[in-house]
Order: C-alpha cells, then structure tokens, then sequence
C-alpha cells in the first residue's frame, strides 16, 4: 500500500519525536520509546515511523559521524537535541532507505519540522548541514 504525503509527514513527526526521546533517555530500547509514545500520547506508530526510528538507531553511528563532518564549524555536542533528531532522521531517509526521496524533498521536510519546533537558527543550521552531507 502506497504512503501518502500526509501520512509521510505524520510519520516523519512521529520518528522525529521518536529520536528525541532516544537523546533523552538512550537507555530505553527503541521498542520501550514507542510503547510510551503510545501509552503518554497516543501515538499510534505508522511503519514509516517505526521503521525510520529503528533504520536511523541502526546506523546511529554513521549519522552521527556524517553530521559531524558537515558541522566542522560547530562542536557536534553544541547541537540541540531537536536539531540532532532532526538531522539524523533526515540523513536516514535518504541514505538508508529503501526508494528514498529526493534530497530537495527531504530537507523541506526537515526545515518544515525545524521551522515548527525548532528555534529560528535551526532552519538555516539544518539546511546547511544537510546540503552539505546529503547526496
């Protein structure tokens, strides 16, 4: 069955949300994270969701280390945890899964969501970073 943008979007929120609370609480297993999701928010996990959150701690490392090259003028852990959550889902979609979307589309996706949870240096922060890292 096909996603549509809506449920793209949705789904980008909720893995979003995801990843942030794996930044708060990295003890947590991913699956521990979605149940209180659930349970807190009512949050019911898409499979984009799901399977965003769980690609994106697989290749944690990885992202971390690309965002760390991108961000040479800035110290990684200088980086908001919204930023970072940001980064590293974005990163995700495009560089681990399957069929991903173009790269103009997952920034906007990202500024979208920085714009609207972020604060106003995250958008620019984040567009640099991803124009640098992503192919």
């Amino acid at each position: 069955m096909a996603t549509t943008a809506n449920s793209r979007r949705a789904s980008r929120e909720l893995a979003l949300c995801y990843l942030y609370e794996y930044s708060v609480q990295p003890d947590l297993s991913p699956s521990a994270i979605i149940s209180s999701a659930r349970a807190e928010r009512g949050a019911e996990p898409s499979p984009y969701a799901t399977l965003l959150f769980k690609t994106a701690l697989e290749h944690l490392d990885e992202l971390d280390r690309g965002i760390a090259d991108a961000s040479s003028n800035w110290n990684f852990n200088r980086i908001s945890r919204l930023s970072l959550a940001i980064l590293r889902m974005s990163a995700c979609e495009r560089l681990y899964l399957p069929d991903p979307p173009a790269k103009e589309i997952v920034i906007n996706e990202a500024l979208e969501l920085a714009r609207e949870y972020g604060t106003e240096d995250s958008v620019p922060y984040i567009n640099g970073i991803l124009g640098a890292l992503l192919p």
